[in-house]
C-alpha cells in the first residue's frame, strides 16, 4: 500500500509548485513515518488529483513540499451513489463511514427519522470527516466522500431538486438515464409485506432488463427501522422499498449491504 498525505491547507500552493502539510499528517510524515527532506512523497487533495512531492523543509508542525508531478486518477464506481443513513452510536459510526468510504459511496448524509438515536451536530460532522480521510488514506481512494448536513428524506429530495437533478422512479428499458437523474430507494424488512418491498432477486432481476441508473439514493432507517407512516411517504412519493435479507441487520451492516449490493451492478 502506498502512503498518501492529505492536503487540507494552503491549497492555492499547488498552482505554484508547492503543497504544505500542518497538524495530523505533518506528525504522521515526520514522527511516525520518519520522513525526512529529500523524501519522495505522495499527496492527494481530495478531488482525485495526487500529487508527487520532495520534502523540502520539515518544522515541528509544518512540512514544506515541491510538486514533481501531478497526476488526474480516476477509481470510483460507476454509480454515483448518495447514502443515507440515520447514524448509530459509538463507535458503529466509525465503521459505517469507514465502510462507506472504502466502497465509494460519493457522499453520505446523516439521516433525521422520527426514531432518531444520535444528535449530529458540529463536532460529530468535523469527527466524520476525519474517518473520511484516514479511510481515504487506507484504502488508496483520492477523492473524498463528502460528508453533508442532517436533512430529512424530504430534504434530501429537495436538495438533489434545487441543484437541476429529476428524481426518477419508474424505470424503462433503454438508455434513458443521465447524470442529472437520480433513482431513489428506501431500504425496509418485509414484515407482513404490506409495502411491497423489493427482494434481492427481484432487485436484481429488475436491472437486468433495463438501464441501470447512473446516480443512486439510499436511505437507511434507524435502529427499529423507519415508522409505518414515514415508509408510505416515501411509497407515495414513487419510491421504491428494498428488503435486505432475512437475518436483521444493524444500521451500519444493512448500510453496507445496500451500498455493496449497489454499486455492483455495473462491475
Amino acid at each position: 500500500m502506498s502512503e498518501h498525505y492529505y492536503i487540507s491547507e494552503h491549497r492555492e500552493l499547488l498552482a505554484e509548485g508547492k503543497a504544505i502539510l500542518t497538524g495530523d499528517e505533518c506528525q504522521h510524515l515526520t514522527r511516525v513515518m520518519r520522513r525526512k527532506t529529500g523524501d519522495e512523497v505522495l499527496l492527494f487533495d481530495g478531488s482525485g488529483r495526487e500529487f508527487v512531492g520532495v520534502l523540502e523543509t520539515v518544522d515541528k508542525d509544518r512540512a514544506e513540499l515541491t510538486i514533481k508531478e501531478t497526476r488526474q486518477i480516476f477509481n470510483e464506481p460507476g454509480i454515483d451513489l448518495t447514502m443515507a443513513v440515520a447514524l448509530p452510536k459509538g463507535e458503529r459510526q466509525k465503521w459505517l463511514i469507514e465502510k462507506l468510504t472504502e466502497l465509494g459511496v460519493r457522499r453520505y448524509i446523516p439521516l433525521a427519522v422520527e426514531r432518531a438515536d444520535i444528535k449530529f451536530d458540529a463536532n460529530v460532522h468535523k469527527r466524520l470527516q476525519r474517518q473520511v480521510i484516514e479511510a481515504s488514506k487506507q484504502c488508496g481512494r483520492l477523492r473524498l466522500m463528502e460528508i453533508l448536513p442532517e436533512m430529512s428524506r424530504q430534504e434530501i429530495t429537495q436538495m438533489f431538486v434545487n441543484q437541476g437533478t429529476r428524481i426518477v422512479t419508474d424505470l424503462e428499458p433503454g438508455p434513458i438515464f443521465s447524470d442529472s437523474q437520480l433513482f431513489p430507494i428506501l431500504a425496509h424488512p418485509i414484515t407482513d409485506g404490506q409495502f411491497g418491498q423489493w427482494s434481492f432477486r427481484m432487485f436484481t432481476e429488475y436491472f437486468q432488463k433495463t438501464t441501470i441508473p447512473t446516480r443512486m439514493l439510499v436511505v437507511i432507517g434507524p435502529v427499529g427501522g423507519f415508522s409505518d407512516a414515514e415508509v408510505r411517504s416515501a411509497i407515495d412519493d414513487g419510491w421504491k422499498t428494498l428488503d435486505l435479507g432475512t437475518q436483521v441487520y444493524r444500521v451500519e451492516t444493512a448500510a453496507i449491504v445496500a451500498a455493496a449490493l449497489i454499486l455492483h451492478l455495473k462491475d
